[in-house]
């Protein structure tokens, strides 16, 4: 069993797939968090103990930019760049050990809003007092806004990348058309869970699920009929792993280590217009390549010609694999 083991496993079998992370979380936050757990890996210390320490962290950060002096800001930034990191350990750590739960998302999700809540808000606090410029204001309504719409689509697409490009391991979550055991479970769990599912997990998937529809209504069809087998891994690879990683580039760790950096330099309005413009460009490509990507998909997996997969009313036989591609599984 892994949880007897003296050292966790090498750190390819305990990330997600290089393809839905964007590289500075591939290459230094996930080697950081992957060292970090070689260092507690035979403590007692619980992947749950993780996350709370990322919410700790986003508190400390949040008072310090409240706080504003250079030294608070440099002390913020670090804060919430190792929140960052942090925000990775965990899951290595749940995988390391076989620890992970179907309530490990809903518990992580919402220390990822807590996160967010303890740092953002003081951010626009920090910007406003230091600039005074009324534009600011305004860019803080479509930054904020875009963020929760950038996360639900990344996360999204990262569900389904996994679960059609991993055979033989599948999705990390839920969506929401197949949450309600997860409720009825949760109910059985401690408040905090109980929470954690109800008001941070299910708006998630709900928002994510009209959002989806909305953007792209053949995708969701896609995502509920995909299924784990070496010709759909190939397939989807092909067809989406372009969009995806433009996806992890507006998903939370950019937006983590952008903010963090910014902090740092004391240039948080430099970071609100990155998000709005820069961020916002890349999820119109993002959105627009992924539409063509979800076509030719459907295409190349059900037969389904690209006009055929605009339809938003997908039915059960356009999505069926024909004989004949039946026959190259």
């Amino acid at each position: 069993m892994r949880e007897k083991m003296h050292t966790p496993p090498p750190l390819r079998s305990v990330v997600k797939s290089n393809d839905v992370e964007d590289p500075v979380n591939r290459w230094v936050h996930r080697t950081l968090a992957y060292l970090f757990v070689r260092v507690i890996f035979r403590t007692p210390i619980t992947p749950n103990m993780i996350t709370l320490s990322t919410v700790f962290l986003g508190l400390i950060a949040g008072a310090a930019f409240i706080f504003g002096t250079p030294a608070a800001m440099v002390v913020g930034g670090l804060c919430l760049w190792s929140a960052a990191i942090l925000d990775g350990a965990d899951g290595i750590l749940a995988r390391a050990k076989d620890l992970h739960s179907e309530f490990g998302r809903a518990l992580d999700g919402s220390a990822d809003s807590l996160v967010a809540v303890f740092t953002v808000f003081p951010a626009f606090y920090h910007i406003w007092v230091t600039h005074h410029n009324p534009w600011h204001l305004v860019l803080m309504v479509p930054a904020l806004g875009c963020t929760i719409m950038h996360l639900a689509l990344y996360d999204f697409y990262k569900e389904s990348y996994l679960r059609a490009t991993r055979p033989t391991e599948g999705s990390e979550g839920h969506d929401a058309d197949h949450i309600e055991g997860t409720v009825q479970s949760a109910r059985e769990q401690g408040p905090i869970i109980r929470w954690a599912v109800r008001w941070i997990l299910v708006p998630h998937l709900e928002r994510q699920k009209a959002l989806i529809q909305w953007l792209n209504r053949p995708a969701w069809s896609l995502s509920q009929r995909l299924q784990s087998d070496p010709r759909t891994s190939r397939i989807y690879r092909e067809e989406n792993r372009g969009p995806m990683q433009l996806w992890a580039l507006i998903s939370l760790a950019p937006h983590s280590y952008l903010m963090a950096i910014c902090a740092i330099f004391d240039r948080l309005d430099l970071y609100l217009f990155i998000r709005v413009f820069g961020m916002n460009g890349i999820f119109v490509v993002a959105a627009l390549w992924q539409r063509y990507a979800t076509q030719q998909t459907i295409e190349r997996l059900f037969g389904a010609s690209p006009s055929t997969s605009r339809d938003v009313s997908i039915g059960t036989a356009a999505l069926r694999p024909t004989s004949e591609q039946g026959s190259q599984v």
